[in-house]
């Protein structure tokens, strides 16, 4: 059998196959530009969604696989041997399953060393996101291998990979639109993760493991049953491990996603102010230390001025379509703190995302933000007539944006100490939660 095994990893399609899924993991972190992520959990993720493609390609390796003896016109004479089918065709199974292993895991393993060698944050637990994944490509090339030898067509390999990719598109379109479904599980272009510190769960991995164990258990039925009776298993087992798979991870991106503590971990760059980062942007605190003490000192105009700074960080998973604020729990300034938010690549605003509202932007409140009140209150702190670069969403709203430059050319135009005591007032009340800023800068408010 080893011998046998040998030669189908040598001499079969195989090696074809995990060069060909190892290219293609590659020109998928390429061309979504990810090539250069430093976040782990993102990696993984980005990395874990390339099976939305490699899922098609390994159903068509396994076809090829399965046309063989077809193609060589001896499937009459293999079949009179007196070896159970099952025991014959294992050897080529067994190799379609490493090929796709190392297709798969050497593009992970790579990435998994740079990133390490960059100081980043990492989980061993995530490494268990692949390890499922190379389940579901091996039940996809065993699926391929079954109907290769079902229909011995040319046409084959490419309907089943065109297949494999409709069906994983149909299974995530259906229902209405920004509405999760149980289906979506079924699809390998899962939901994203919103942040760097969201690891995957325990019974998103199941999903993927109890997918990958359908396809291969019904590979090896249909690709070695002789009669009705293992063809019937195989559907049989097939709907079961699908219904589990699309059921036990659920819809919400808080059922797929959980806070890693540790990727949470504050990391504090040397000297004063102090800066910390979350330890999943741990590699970028060097770059982001410098950028977040320049807005700490306009943030010194003012009486009472914070003295720390501390990335902005949430409780629980981000649910899209809600707000930052009210879905995740965020954590609440210590005193004398400011909370800035830092994304996996450091942007050029990140010392006017310091600024704004006077350093309390990111307050943990759970409501809207006065972006009208924060943008005035930054511009008026670093002597512009309004902020440029920061993406928080006012940009969104032209009609809102323009009042800005007029709020801070009014409020110039105070006397100075009245100019920090409506900006204070501005701090004190984002601090509170209060979400009308905008009266305590233009001096129309009732108090």
């Amino acid at each position: 059998m080893s011998r046998i095994f040998r030669f189908e990893l040598l001499r079969s399609n195989a090696p074809a196959l995990a060069v060909l899924l190892l290219a293609a993991g590659l020109a998928g972190l390429a061309l979504g530009g990810n090539l250069e992520s430093t976040a782990w959990h993102t990696f993984a993720y980005v990395h874990s969604a390339s099976m939305f493609l490699l899922l098609p390609l390994a159903l068509a390796g396994g076809a090829v696989l399965g046309r063989r003896e077809k193609r060589t016109k001896a499937d009459e004479l293999l079949a009179s041997t007196p070896r159970p089918r099952g025991q014959r065709l294992l050897p080529g199974l067994l190799a379609l399953g490493v090929a796709v292993a190392v297709g798969h895991l050497v593009v992970f393993v790579g990435g998994a060393v740079w990133l390490l060698t960059t100081g980043t944050y990492a989980s061993a637990v995530t490494v268990l996101w692949p390890l499922t994944g190379v389940l579901v490509l091996a039940g996809g090339a065993w699926m391929g291998l079954a109907a290769g030898r079902a229909w011995g067509s040319p046409l084959v390999p490419p309907l089943v990979a065109v297949l494999g990719l409709v069906l994983q598109l149909g299974f995530s379109e259906i229902g209405p639109p920004g509405e999760p479904t149980y289906l979506e599980n079924l699809s390998m272009l899962a939901q994203p993760p919103s942040y760097a510190w969201e690891a995957i769960t325990g019974r998103a991995l199941l999903g993927y493991a109890v997918l990958g164990a359908g396809l291969i258990g019904t590979g090896f039925l249909l690709a070695a049953g002789r009669n009705w009776i293992p063809r019937v298993a195989a559907v049989v087992l097939l709907g079961v491990a699908g219904t589990v798979a699309a059921i036990v991870p659920g819809r919400t991106a808080d059922t797929h996603y959980r806070v890693d503590a540790g990727a949470q971990k504050l990391v504090c760059a040397d000297g004063t102010p102090q800066v910390c980062v979350t330890a999943a942007h741990a590699q970028m605190l060097d770059d982001a230390a410098p950028r977040v003490r320049e807005g700490m000192k306009f943030l010194a105009k003012l009486p009472s001025a914070q003295t720390r700074a501390v990335e902005w960080r949430a409780d629980k998973v981000y649910v899209p379509g809600e707000s930052d604020w009210s879905s995740t729990g965020a954590t609440r300034p210590e005193p004398g703190t400011v909370n800035f938010d830092l994304s996996d690549q450091i942007g050029p605003a990140l010392t006017e995302n310091v600024v704004l509202a006077a350093g309390t932007l990111w307050n943990g409140c759970q409501g809207g933000q006065d972006l009208v009140a924060a943008h005035a209150v930054g511009a008026w702190l670093m002597g512009k007539d309004e902020l440029t670069g920061v993406d928080d969403g006012l940009s969104y709203f032209p009609e809102m944006k323009k009042q800005v430059p007029e709020v801070v050319r009014q409020l110039r135009a105070l006397p100075e100490k009245e100019q920090i005591r409506r900006v204070v007032a501005v701090r004190e009340a984002s601090l509170a939660c209060q979400e009308d800023l905008l009266p305590l800068l233009t001096g129309k408010s009732s108090s």
